[in-house]
């Protein structure tokens, strides 16, 4: 009784009347079992958690961000630091990424990543190079401090819903590219891909990057995220610390193509990715998944 009567002292709300401070306390005594012995419950609390951080990360930026609205790189400078500097060390992840020298190109460029889950904000962060705009579906503006942190960086929005309007997007942002000299991160996939099924590592990918790189003639860099799967699975109800390989593939170059060579830019490109991260991922590699059929 002395334990608990501590307990209810250190939750003690002076709005709420016994009945209520047990009521909490109830609550409290479940959600600390359930943490304890469900590894759904532990999952999913983790990944709110995950997720209401990055809202949070938002509301902290904003005051930075407000000071120099639409300004790519220094607003996109300070989202990294936030994010490299909580997020990854908080979560027990560790990045290790190889061949940044990439992004020393010279010009602005067309980033293709494939895309997993919003864990791959943690790693999108962790490497973003100066100068880069990202890409999102519109529903992410109205995503509250997320929302208007993305809107103060930059972000271009795309209405995916109304084919005429994200086939204007594309346009615009070809000639901000090509105005404002930035570079553009984009993932091809179009949505999360959790790896439901094994013997394809990769959504088929969408052409809007690569008609963007082709109409620019500015190079596309692929970047390839090692597989999440060994630390975060919705499959398996996994949320744990871990590592995860980033790599930054050459350019390729778009020069002298036209519209007409887009699938098959985009076909190559997702084939060398897919490569890189049967490669760059252990668990695949431990688990026989080292070939693709």
């Amino acid at each position: 009784m002395a334990g608990t009567g501590a307990i209810m002292s250190l939750l003690h709300l002076p709005w709420a009347d016994d009945t209520n401070q047990c009521l909490i306390f109830l609550l409290f005594s479940l959600l600390a079992v359930s943490l304890a012995v469900s590894r759904t419950v532990r999952f999913y609390f983790k990944y709110y958690i995950f997720t209401v951080g990055f809202a949070l990360l938002g509301l902290a930026a904003l005051p930075l961000l407000i000071l120099t609205p639409w300004d790519v790189d220094k607003n996109t400078r300070w989202a990294s630091l936030l994010t490299r500097h909580t997020v990854k060390h908080i979560y027990g992840m560790k990045i290790y990424t190889k061949g940044l020298e990439h992004f020393e190109c010279g010009r602005p460029f067309i980033i293709v990543c494939n895309h997993q889950s919003t864990v791959d904000n943690v790693g999108m962060m962790e490497i973003i190079p100066r100068y880069t705009v990202l890409m999102m579906k519109k529903s992410l503006k109205y995503a509250g401090p997320f929302g208007l942190a993305a809107v103060l960086c930059g972000t271009i929005f795309v209405d995916r819903s109304n084919p005429e309007k994200a086939k204007q997007a594309l346009e615009d942002t070809v000639d901000i590219i090509l105005k404002e000299k930035v570079n553009l991160w984009m993932f091809p996939e179009g949505h999360r891909n959790m790896m439901k099924q094994r013997e394809d590592y990769m959504l088929p990918f969408k052409k809007g990057a690569f008609n963007i790189a082709v109409k620019a003639q500015l190079p596309i860099i692929p970047i390839v995220m090692s597989s999440q799967e060994s630390f975060f699975s919705f499959k398996h109800r996994r949320f744990t610390s871990g590592v995860q390989n980033i790599e930054v593939l050459p350019p390729v170059q778009t020069g002298g193509l036209q519209l007409d060579d887009v699938p098959e830019l985009a076909d190559r490109i997702r084939k060398d990715m897919i490569e890189t991260f049967v490669r760059i991922s252990p668990n695949l590699q431990s688990n026989g998944h080292g070939s693709q059929s």
